[in-house]
């Protein structure tokens, strides 16, 4: 959703007859549905040749709430290489798809052990780190043995948890456990994992500067957490307090009929017009 931006563009000629006495930036980054990679280079030069910023608001879709906390997202693809044989004769070859199925599995139980209790963090929708396989391709024909199988896999962690671990988990289990059965008959196959994107969580910073302003301007006592990544925790990362807070619902997002309510956008507005109160 982009009802954030639209109205932070559209709010721009109040901004400047605003007569501020604490400058307001709007950052316009690309690649966030994909990497959220876009404004990374921009918050390296913070403090260098660009001023840092107090405080920064990203506004991905919240209702306008104020959310302290979302989920860290690492982004990875998995190549099983294997032998060709006919199928009648396993002994001669290695199949891809049956190691990437056990590799498959595995992740579906790792998901099963994020689910503990004492993993739990209520706060959270759902409450627990997830981990799970969006495509998966390989084979030629019924009847080889897959020379490769290849599958696309995400995980989403908790505040606290390394954006990697799953995938040390993950890299142990085909090490020890689906390369060797693989390998049974030959040596020539491999099982491979590239990291496409590691986005980093956000933690909550009680009483940071971005919440507090983002409290005040919405009125409220209270905030929330998110499940989806965004880019806020590469600015926190990058030494700038944020938090997230955006007109919008998540659950409309990426849906045939995505719309901003028109209650929303108000809502949005009046955050934008006592922004420039505060500024002023």
């Amino acid at each position: 959703m982009k009802g954030f931006a639209a109205l932070a563009l559209a709010m721009l000629p109040e901004f400047k007859a605003g007569k501020l006495a604490r400058p307001i930036h709007l950052l316009l980054s690309y690649d966030e549905e994909t990497t959220c990679l876009g404004p990374t280079g921009l918050i390296r030069r913070f403090g260098h040749d660009l001023p840092r910023p107090g405080a920064c608001i990203v506004g991905e879709p919240t209702l306008m709430e104020v959310a302290d906390a979302h989920k860290s997202i690492s982004t990875y693809e998995t190549v099983v290489r294997g032998f060709e044989a006919h199928s009648s004769k396993p002994a001669l070859g290695a199949n891809a798809i049956s190691a990437a199925a056990e590799l498959v599995h595995e992740i579906s139980r790792m998901q099963a052990r994020y689910e503990a209790p004492e993993l739990l963090n209520p706060r959270f929708d759902p409450p627990y780190s997830t981990v799970h396989v969006g495509v998966l391709r390989g084979g030629t024909a019924r009847n080889i043995l897959a020379k490769e199988a290849r599958f696309w896999w995400e995980f989403r962690g908790l505040p606290g948890t390394q954006p990697d671990e799953a995938f040390r988990a993950f890299e142990a289990y085909a090490r020890e456990v689906a390369l060797p059965k693989l390998a049974r008959f030959t040596q020539d196959v491999a099982i491979e994992t590239r990291c496409e994107v590691e986005v980093p969580g956000l933690a909550p910073e009680p009483g940071s500067r971005a919440e507090a302003l983002a409290l005040k301007l919405t009125r409220s006592n209270r905030t929330v957490a998110v499940s989806y990544a965004t880019e806020a925790g590469h600015f926190q990362l990058g030494g700038v307090p944020t938090v997230v807070c955006g007109p919008g619902s998540i659950d409309q997002a990426h849906q045939p009929d995505e719309y901003l309510a028109i209650e929303q956008v108000d809502k949005g507005l009046r955050f934008m017009r006592a922004l420039i109160g505060e500024m002023g």
